[in-house]
Order: C-alpha cells, then structure tokens, then sequence
C-alpha cells in the first residue's frame, strides 16, 4: 500500500450495498477492508475489489454479532494507524427474537451496537490524526420503531423482528447524532446513509409475520418495492456519504457537513426528531456504554 493511499473499512462488505460501496470506493483509490463471515464470499469480493482499484484490497473473516469480534478486528485495523473512513454497514436478517453468542438480543446487536463498539474502539486514533469519516447506515424502518425505551436492549413484550430492527436503528441514528456534537472541531466527520430497500440478502428475509398489525396489511406491496432497487443503486446514498458528495465524483474531503443524513436517493434529508433529542441520546449512549463496557475499559 502506497503512503498517500487512504485507507476505508466496510463492514458487511461481501455482497449487497456493502459490497456495491467497498466497489466505488476501490475505484476512488482507497485501500479497501472489507469484513463478513463467509471465507468464499468474502475471496470473491476482495478479488472485484482488485479489480475495481489500485489492488490494495483485502478481507477480514469475522462473526460481527460478536461483541468480542468486533475488539479483534478493531485491534487488527490499529496495527496499521488510524483509519481515514469506516462504513458501519454490517445488518443482518429479519428474524424472530434471536441471541449471539454472548446472550445480547441479536437484532439490537448487529443493528446498533457492532457500529457502535467498532466506532468508539477506532474513534480515538483518528480524532489523534485530526481526519476521518464515518458513515453509519440508517433506515426508513425507524418509522415503525417498537416503542420499548431505548434505556434497554430487549423490547417489551411481543416480538416483531422489523420494529426491533426499526428500534435498533433508531438508537443508531441517535447515537450517530450525538457523536456529530462529540466529535465537533476534531477533523473527523460523521454522517447517515439511508438507502432504502432493495433486493439484498438482507431483504430477502422480510416475512409478514415480522410486522405488526396494521403494517403487516401492507407486506405484499412492501415486498415488491423491494425489489425494484438493486443494490448498486441503493449504495448511492453510502457512496455519496463515504465520498463526501455525489456518489459518482466528490472527494473525500469535501462536500457534506458533519450531521449530514442521506435518503436513498442520495441528497439530504431531515433525521427522525427522536434521533436529535438530547434525551434520547444520552439514554442511549449510556446503554451501549454499559453494555459493551468490558471491551471497551479494554481496549488499550
């Protein structure tokens, strides 16, 4: 790797709009790290990494609803200094009510706390360098939020797997927002990516039992919007983010003010108001403190 190539982490970066992102920011000329569990797939998308950039492309095998993965690939990437962009796009599937390894419920893990461990775990040493970029990815799914306070993990009572997810993306966004004011005057930017649905592996596992009432009425015509976006074209509002602009030329350093929220079609849009209250975001960020408090009083 070349001293002026800059350097990108993409988690959730083996296919999909990780993939599709990891692609265009090879081509910019960064030095791309992508991250997934499977070994095959993640060969496959290094090798297309290659092909898109320069060649400094590689990949990490890592189970990310592990918080204990999360320190091991954050300690890998401070081996080599400090990041100049992280992409949190690592999601999961829609699913009933599941736990990792570490008896965390998974849809909040994934969804919230793998971006919030790995950020908070790598913020540092790019605050240290005065550069970096990162780009959480949001969704529309914070519409249909369950409503359990977010001074929690699990949600109350039943379960629906897209409003834990909608939940769980919402203490994202407002963890994202909070970090906006945190980091303000350090040289790091932070910005949210919304980009819609699309046909991922991700999205494909939309069941109408994962909705409630009224909402699961509406599934069928869900489902087909769905697939009218392929993943490419939904990557346009992360590459735009991770760019600083249009998601075809920008660089890096222009552009799109630290705060900034991306719709899926790539251009500024208003934050849910939960995810700007201060309230909000002090309960969350003081949840996911305790909640990934071991790794973190650890990570030096």
């Amino acid at each position: 790797m070349t001293e002026t190539m800059q350097r990108a982490l993409v988690t959730g970066g083996t296919g999909g709009i990780g993939l599709a992102t990891a692609q265009a920011l090879a081509g910019h000329g960064y030095a791309v790290t992508i991250v997934g569990r499977d070994q095959r797939r993640g060969g496959t998308a290094r090798d297309l990494l290659a092909t898109a950039g320069a060649g400094d492309a590689r990949f990490v095998q890592a189970d990310l609803s592990s918080l204990s993965a999360v320190r091991a690939l954050a300690d890998d990437i401070r081996a080599t200094g400090p990041l100049d962009l992280l992409v949190n796009n690592v999601g999961g599937v829609y699913r009933q009510r599941w736990y990792t390894t570490e008896g965390i419920e998974a849809t909040f893990a994934m969804s919230h706390l793998t971006g919030y461990l790995l950020t908070e775990l790598l913020v540092d040493d790019m605050i240290a360098a005065g550069r970096g970029r990162i780009v959480n990815l949001t969704s529309g799914a914070i519409r249909l939020a369950d409503r359990t306070p977010l001074d929690r993990v699990e949600v109350a009572g039943r379960y629906y797997g897209f409003s834990a997810y909608g939940r769980a993306k919402l203490a994202n966004l407002a963890y994202t927002m909070g970090l906006v004011d945190r980091l303000a005057g350090t040289g790091v930017t932070v910005l949210a990516a919304d980009p819609g649905a699309s046909a991922t592996d991700m999205g494909r596992s939309m069941r109408p039992d994962l909705f409630p009432m009224p909402a699961r009425l509406a599934f069928p015509l869900i489902y087909l919007n769905l697939f009218r976006t392929n993943p490419a074209d939904a990557a346009h509002s992360s590459i735009a983010a991770a760019t600083g602009g249009s998601p075809t030329g920008a660089a890096a350093s222009g552009g799109l003010p630290s705060g900034t929220v991306l719709g899926p079609k790539g251009t500024p849009v208003i934050p849910d108001a939960r995810a700007t209250d201060p309230a909000v975001i002090q309960t969350v960020t003081a949840l996911s403190r305790a909640t990934c408090a071991a790794t973190l009083d650890h990570r030096r």
